[in-house]
């Protein structure tokens, strides 16, 4: 796999470097085409950076000019009236610009992300033509305000903007084949999913944010070192549309598309330089075509691989081992936590639980004890607040009233990636699946709290980040292998029958190490023989993880035929708890649940 991969990234670099020269040799053709070259290049560095954010993290920015405006006057100030004349500064000048970019989406971005909706996108619209009255007013010492500040250093030419442009197109390819980039993923498929397999999804959407507007510093840096001089009126709403048309165009989740579409809408802007009204014009209807018949995009979410290129000639290069003890050489697995129980304690303990929505009272005085290598059921008819009682089991919801302990102690009040990384995993009612991801990917996002590369390390690809993404990928296999489900480790997750589905679900939550599994009707859907398969799989899962399993479930001859004890709950309250046995003929279960001629009930 090294040797293919190094193949692999050999060939990119002869194709890039093949690249650098076919288009010196353009760019030296004319001034305007040096330019245009130089453009382009900053258009790409602008349209992925905001892909970055729109088309992986699924946030919509809609200023995002704002944010290569501060890069720009920044870079332009130190070169302009700070640092000495000279090209070696001008690096220094752009990763400034880039830094203080990503301290403006700090401050924007901590308030904004942390809120649901489309609070970012009003905010970022607003700091967009707010930085722009700043520039002329507030800063106007530094900016030379409305007139303008000249002077600028012309250090933007095409080699070093060919080679920036590539530098951050790598960074961010390599940060989104990472586990930071599973996880930003993740939040954008399922962010309720992506927290309750251990991501801290605020904590991610900020990151990549702050890096988004990184990327977009450097490229007004850039922008301002090609002309010389600047207004904030360059930077204006219609500015940040423009990018986020070449996201829409190319393809949202789609470097590829970025770069694609980068390209071909600056050539527009370049040819279509004497008919500036008419330009908006022309992307209006190009928005709206794409709309209509390509949603996606030109490229949708596919991703240009040369790995993948090289395997359509040589078919054993892209091979993958489907073994894990094939990749369980020179790796770094992930962690396993070692739990304890303490003397006298419970996995999970809840007294007086309960919790009110207005006034409405979804769950009272809710007491469960769980022991270890238990498997717990928790019944009653829709609406009886089981599902209640998980969401707040995983902090999903917080109490209102009462405690629970895990392993002895109370994780009331924390979130949800907090409590998993703390010993519980769950599935959900309705699947929740990151569909886009493939089989393996959506349990390696589990591992993210377990795998502790860096994000330089996964812009370097060094040793660490290799062996624990082998390691992650030979755990995730020998998870699948339990359910017979190996081979389909590199199908996409939509493409999987419904029962299957059920399982990565379940795998998933194993993914995360827990101690006490939460199983959310895992038996809905499936038919009587994959029920059958399904309990003997719950089984197995006990014994082989040494994992407690509390389980919601209608099916009542899966919970008589697996469950050593049943809680019943009705309005909200455990109404018994018991065996089997014992639930199966107590009267109040029969009359609010079971029913008299329930086939559970029958010879009872």
């Amino acid at each position: 796999m090294v040797k293919r991969k190094g193949l692999s990234s050999l060939v990119n670099l002869v194709c890039i470097i093949v690249l650098f020269f076919v288009l010196q040799a353009v760019s030296k053709t004319s001034r305007s085409m040096n330019d245009l070259l130089i453009q382009i290049g900053y258009s790409i560095i602008m349209a992925t950076s905001l892909n970055l954010a729109c088309g992986y993290l699924g946030e919509l920015p809609l200023g995002h000019a704002g944010f290569m405006s501060v890069g720009a006057y920044t870079a332009a100030v130190l070169t302009a009236k700070f640092l000495p004349q000279g090209f070696a500064f001008y690096p220094l000048s752009l990763l400034a610009g880039g830094l203080m970019a990503a301290l403006f989406a700090f401050i924007v971005g901590v308030p904004a992300l942390r809120l649901k909706g489309d609070y970012l996108a009003i905010v970022t619209l607003g700091f967009g033509e707010i930085i722009r009255v700043l520039i002329n007013t507030v800063f106007s010492p530094l900016t030379d305000g409305g007139k303008g500040l000249f002077g600028i250093p012309i250090y933007a030419g095409f080699t070093d903007t060919f080679i920036i442009t590539v530098l951050c197109v790598c960074a961010l390819y390599m940060l989104i084949r990472s586990r930071h980039g599973r996880a930003t993923i993740a939040i954008r498929e399922n962010a309720i999913a992506a927290e309750a397999s251990g991501v801290h999804v605020s904590n991610y959407k900020i990151r990549m944010f702050v890096i988004s507007a990184f990327f977009a510093g450097i490229a007004g840096g850039i922008y301002a070192h090609q002309l010389g001089v600047l207004t904030a009126a360059k930077f204006d709403f219609n500015r940040s549309i423009d990018y986020l048309v070449m996201v829409v165009f190319g393809g949202m989740g789609s470097l590829t598309g970025s770069i694609f579409a980068g390209t071909a809408l600056t050539v527009v802007q370049y040819l279509m330089a004497s008919l500036v009204e008419y330009r908006q014009l022309a992307y209006a209807v190009l928005l709206i075509i794409m709309m209509i018949f390509r949603p996606k995009g030109i490229f949708g979410r596919w991703e240009f691989s040369m790995t993948r290129l090289l395997a359509r000639f040589i078919p054993a290069f892209g091979a993958e081992p489907k073994n894990a003890a094939e990749l369980a050489k020179d790796v770094i697995l992930p962690d396993t936590p070692d739990y304890e129980i303490p003397k006298g304690q419970h996995v999970l303990r809840t007294t007086h639980l309960g919790i009110r929505f207005g006034g409405l009272q979804a769950a009272d005085s809710v007491d469960l004890k769980l022991d270890q290598g238990e498997i717990v059921g928790l019944i009653g008819p829709n609406g009886a607040g089981k599902t209640t009682v998980f969401n707040m089991l995983t902090g999903v919801y917080k109490p209102t009233d009462g405690d629970i302990k895990l392993l002895g102690k109370s994780i009331v009040g924390k979130t949800s990636h907090d409590i998993t990384n703390a010993g519980i995993a769950r599935t959900f009612q309705n699947i929740r699946l990151f569909r886009s991801m493939t089989v393996l990917e959506n349990i390696e996002v589990a591992f993210q709290t377990r795998m502790h590369y860096t994000m330089l390390d996964a812009l370097l690809r060094t040793p660490a980040y290799a062996r624990a993404e082998r390691g992650a990928r030979a755990r995730a296999l020998e998870i699948l292998s339990v359910f017979g489900m190996q081979d389909m480790a590199d199908q996409p997750a939509d493409s999987l029958p419904y029962g299957q589905q059920r399982r990565l679900e379940i795998c998933r939550a194993l993914a995360a190490s827990p101690k006490l599994l939460l199983l959310d009707e895992p038996a809905a859907g499936m038919n009587p023989t994959e029920t059958r398969d399904l309990m003997d799989t719950i089984r197995i899962i006990r014994d082989k993880f040494g994992v407690t399993i509390l389980l919601i479930e209608h099916d009542m001859k899966l919970v008589m035929g697996i469950c050593e004890r049943i809680y019943v709950l009705n309005y909200g309250s455990v109404i018994a708890e018991g065996t089997p046995d014992e639930i199966r003929s107590n009267p109040e279960v029969i009359t609010a649940y079971l029913g008299q001629n329930n086939p559970v009930n029958a010879g009872a």
